[in-house]
């Protein structure tokens, strides 16, 4: 974590782009702080689209004598900053002392004795800090940004947790909604939803399945499809009633374009489920087509043919799968663009554990972002990214290349605060749905910390 989110605040530290806005600044820790007899010199330097000429004696950093200075004196120790946010980018935000003299008279005395070695703590008021602000368009600005995974299972199939657990240990490690999504099995979340209401809006378990057209082994069949949201299940009219599908299916035949190089049955039957999923009100995505079984679960023709052909609504380019696997499935969404085909995109860890060290729970991740609190729209308008987050590794972030840019900048800020807090709520929470009631105030407590950060980084 970068030390300056635990010692300084932005508030708000996302703005409307092609706006004045005010930011404040608040000094919390460190050896930097703002003292109201003393004047702060301030620039802000976008990351993208410069408001100033670039010319020879343009810095690395930035801090040159083309670009202006605002100076500022703290008001009881808060720095009120306005400026013009052109344009959807990063700001950073530079700040020091305009006379690094006026500031000693407030440093440790100790520091002058031991110059030759502490140099750097009399030379902070000079040198500064830098922070961060982002302006975004409309669109975005009005918009939640929340973390997600929409591909888990429980002890209702085949994974290793109860609900009530698996969803607790989510909200612990910073998730703000999930989906259950049990083998051949529907709404195994109802008792955790329920549970877990109190919640509100600051955590949110959606219901679902993940669809086998094989109801005797849910490996033995072609068919790994993920379904959320809908009002009935699928899996149970494969269970209950094959010969409907059988004969819908035979009915498709000649009324639906099969492409070429892909076997009709498939096809047709999968053109089936999307229908299905659409007359129960779901959301379908298609997940981990190169997942590994001996041979790679979906065949490369059928894969393009799903997703040029809009047989889901969005596509699992991250999910719970070797490095490779999540690698060619990257490949074949930056290819398919090129082509242009455009489609919604998730990130999911296909979790069968949350307590397992070998499990992709909190590896992979989706980032939507929500206008009235529903996420499925928000992902099917395309307001979502998936995130790679492996560990000992640099985190990676696929999908729109604006909200890829966004997400990043969150998860360096934003997201860090967040998870803390969350990790808090998670441990009392645990407790909770495991008899202790008496922890459901401790997390109601927390959960409002969250709600108040959420309000303050955004301003809204």
């Amino acid at each position: 974590m970068n030390p300056n989110l635990k010692k300084f605040k932005v508030i708000p530290s996302v703005v409307e782009a092609n706006k004045e806005s005010t930011v404040t600044v608040k000094a919390i820790d460190g050896i930097f702080k703002f003292y109201d007899d003393i004047t702060y010199e301030v620039k802000f330097i976008p990351q993208e689209e410069s408001d100033v000429p670039h010319n020879d004696t343009m810095s690395l950093e930035g801090f040159n004598e083309n670009r202006k200075s605002i100076f500022a004196t703290p008001e009881n120790g808060e720095l009120k900053l306005t400026y013009f946010f052109g344009n959807e980018q990063e700001w950073k935000i530079r700040i020091r002392v305009k006379n690094p003299s006026e500031y000693e008279k407030y440093q440790n005395p100790i520091y002058k004795k031991y110059e030759p070695f502490w140099g750097w703590l009399i030379n902070a008021p000079k040198e500064g800090i830098t922070l961060s602000v982002y302006s975004l368009e409309p669109d975005l600005y009005k918009r939640r940004a929340l973390k997600g995974d929409l591909h888990i299972h429980s002890n209702a199939s085949d994974g290793d947790e109860s609900p009530e657990m698996v969803a607790a240990s989510y909200r612990k490690a910073g998730f703000d909604f999930m989906a259950l999504t049990d083998h051949n099995t529907f709404n195994t979340s109802k008792n955790a939803k329920e549970k877990l209401s109190f919640l509100g809006e600051n955590f949110e378990i959606l219901h679902g399945e993940e669809i086998h057209n094989s109801t005797d082994d849910c490996y033995a069949g072609y068919f790994h499809l993920v379904h959320i949201g809908g009002k009935y299940s699928i899996n149970e009219i494969y269970q209950n009633n094959p010969e409907r599908i059988e004969k819908e299916i035979a009915e498709l035949d000649g009324k639906v374009e099969v492409p070429e190089n892909v076997d009709k049955k498939e096809y047709l039957g999968r053109v089936w489920v999307k229908k299905e999923v659409e007359k129960a009100g779901g959301f379908l995505i298609f997940p981990h087509p190169y997942w590994n079984i001996g041979f790679y679960h979906i065949q490369t023709s059928m894969a393009k043919a799903i997703l040029r052909n809009k047989l889901c609504d969005a596509f699992e380019v991250i999910g719970g799968c070797k490095p490779y696997a999540n690698n060619m499935q990257v490949e074949l969404y930056h290819s398919l663009r090129a082509e242009g085909v455009e489609m919604p995109v998730v990130g999911s860890s296909d979790s069968h554990s949350v307590l397992r060290s070998n499990t992709h729970f909190n590896k992979q991740s989706t980032i939507a972002f929500t206008e009235n609190g529903d996420i499925l729209k928000a992902i099917a308008d395309g307001y979502s990214v998936a995130v790679e987050a492996l560990p000992g590794e640099n985190v990676r972030v696929y999908g729109n290349f604006r909200l890829m840019k966004y997400v990043h900048f969150l998860l360096e800020t934003y997201f860090m605060l967040h998870n803390e807090l969350c990790f808090a709520s998670g441990l009392f929470l645990d407790d909770y749905i495991h008899g202790d009631d008496s922890a459901k105030e401790l997390v109601l407590s927390i959960e409002k910390r969250i709600t108040n950060l959420e309000k303050e980084f955004f301003g809204r």
